[in-house]
């Protein structure tokens, strides 16, 4: 259990916070009139103190969390709801070209994701395995459930010095200007660039909630996904969210805005949910797993589930029937025309349906029908991502051979967030403007789970090196980089700071000049 605790001392470091609400509704100042820091005597509000917070419960957010309670730190994860941390918000798989080897990465750093995975998948498939060892990628399928229940049991129960809040986030505590670098180098002697204090123009002092309590910590990471001044659309919909069913934070977005980070607006899809039971299966290709599945981690032998009990996943094509519809409904695709309009740009790799159709009509378009769980009578049907009205989504979906009969239960959309320009970032994910605070995950413009997840594990464990210095514990701040010569992850994280993103960026093993090196 959370239990707010005095900590007035804390209130000395703190010289100002602003609290702003979206909009510029209204503002509060934690502070006196005069903008000085409030005394001790004179302080009502109470702060509680961390190593590091995270904010987000995520993919990024659990791996974040999880690295930095190991390294010692006492951690604090905050998240809209106990209830969705580890929710697969769009497939039900992890892993696949490029992604795999994240995944092994991840587990070599003794992540979290990857032995979970192992423990709930319900198919595993090598992809590539004729293009020789160094590009082979290992994906699986995911029990949704049983992923989510052994994340919470996971990060809930069994990771020391680690509490978990649910609350909503809505702004950051800084210091400003000089004070910050003097802040963050007090307990040393600075390295201009090198420990993150060159370019800073604010150092983070924790972080305020909606409720109006103070949370006190040298190092934040945010995490926050699609959930950034979010909202979702499909058909002429358009309403605030991160994800069907659960609310946006726009917050933090004001926050990024008045410190003065570039920041854009990316977009990502999800495909309709279909019933199992109005589906016709013998009309597909069947796709049984490998008969000797290969697991994510070092650390297990097999995988969890007999192999026996492993589901299939099923292979499709649409054809001209489905272009057709696609092209007579096309002006009720809000979510593409106003993407379009707003420059707007979605995953390159996972194109939406209606933009496959468009652009490339006169070709079939293959569709995987993948199982959500052992008990669920859900189908995800990737490649099939939409965003027209559901009555035009399910017309859609009743083209395809074997799915004429088929109900779609939840409609797919698309989701439009801010992101912060990556560029901004040093190597060890710490932001160039603010000292002490971390981003990882699509907030630096990725997409995926396993790209979310590799850079929480990094941001944690660099988040949690930093408060060591900044706390006066160690002399020096030395993050732990991996060079796009030894490490996935480390290209990855290049790539970012490096050459910025322009749409959702996803690792392939394509992008890593030493792959044969690194396999």
């Amino acid at each position: 259990m959370f239990v707010t605790r005095r900590a007035t001392t804390n209130a000395l470091r703190i010289k100002r916070c602003i609290f702003l609400r979206n909009g510029g509704g209204w503002r509060r100042n934690y502070g006196n009139a005069s903008g000085n820091a409030p005394s001790a005597e004179s302080s009502s509000f109470a702060v509680d103190e961390y190593d590091v917070i995270v904010i987000g419960g995520g993919h990024g957010g659990c791996e974040a969390a999880a690295a930095a309670s190991r390294t010692g730190a006492r951690t604090l994860l905050i998240t809209h709801s106990k209830q969705t941390v580890g929710e697969m918000s769009c497939n039900p798989s992890f892993g696949g070209i490029g992604k795999g080897h994240l995944m092994r990465e991840i587990d070599a750093l003794d992540g979290v994701c990857p032995r979970i995975c192992d423990q709930t998948g319900t198919h595993f498939h090598a992809l590539n395995r004729s293009h020789g060892p160094a590009v082979i990628g290992l994906r699986a399928l995911i029990d949704r459930k049983l992923y989510k229940k052994a994340m919470q049991a996971e990060i809930f129960h069994n990771t020391p010095n680690l509490d978990v809040l649910e609350a909503a986030v809505e702004d950051l505590l800084l210091l400003e200007s000089t004070a910050a670098v003097a802040s963050s180098s007090s307990s040393a002697s600075a390295v201009p660039g090198d420990d993150g204090t060159e370019m800073a123009t604010h150092c983070v002092k924790g972080c305020a909630l909606a409720d109006g309590r103070l949370i006190s910590a040298p190092t934040v990471v945010i995490t926050t996904g699609t959930f950034l001044n979010a909202e979702l659309v499909w058909g002429a919909q358009r309403k605030p969210g991160g994800r069907m069913g659960e609310a946006t934070s726009s917050g933090l977005a004001g926050t990024f805005r008045r410190v003065g980070f570039r920041t854009g607006r990316l977009s990502t899809g999800t495909p309709p949910r279909l019933l199992a039971s109005t589906i016709d299966f013998d009309r597909f290709t069947t796709q049984p797993s490998d008969a000797v599945p290969i697991p994510f981690s070092f650390l297990n032998r097999s995988i969890g589930i007999p192999h026996e009990k492993l589901l299939l996943s099923y292979v499709g094509y649409t054809d001209e029937r489905l272009v057709k519809i696609v092209c007579e409904n096309v002006d009720e695709s809000h979510s593409l025309i106003s993407a379009l309009n707003e420059g707007i740009k979605g995953p390159r790799y996972c194109p939406s349906l209606e933009a496959k159709c468009l652009r490339f009509g006169h070709l079939k378009h293959r569709i995987f029908l993948e199982p959500e769980g052992f008990d669920s009578e859900l189908i995800y049907p990737q490649g099939c991502a939409l965003g027209f009205t559901i009555d035009v989504q399910q017309k859609i979906m009743r083209s395809i051979n074997g799915l004429e009969r088929v109900e779609v239960v939840q409609p797919g959309y698309s989701v439009r967030y801010d992101f912060v320009h990556p560029q901004q970032l040093w190597p060890s994910l710490e932001t160039r403007k603010v000292v002490g605070l971390f981003l990882a995950g699509q907030i630096n413009g990725t997409t995926g789970y396993e790209e979310a997840a590799a850079q929480g594990l990094m941001a944690g464990l660099n988040a949690s090196i930093r408060a060591r210095h900044r706390q006066g514990k160690s002399a020096e701040f030395c993050p732990l980089i991996l060079e796009r010569t030894n490490a996935y992850i480390g290209v990855m994280i290049d790539d970012l700071i490096s050459l910025g993103v322009t749409e959702p960026y996803r690792m392939y093993t394509s992008r890593a000049e030493n792959r044969l090196f690194m396999r």
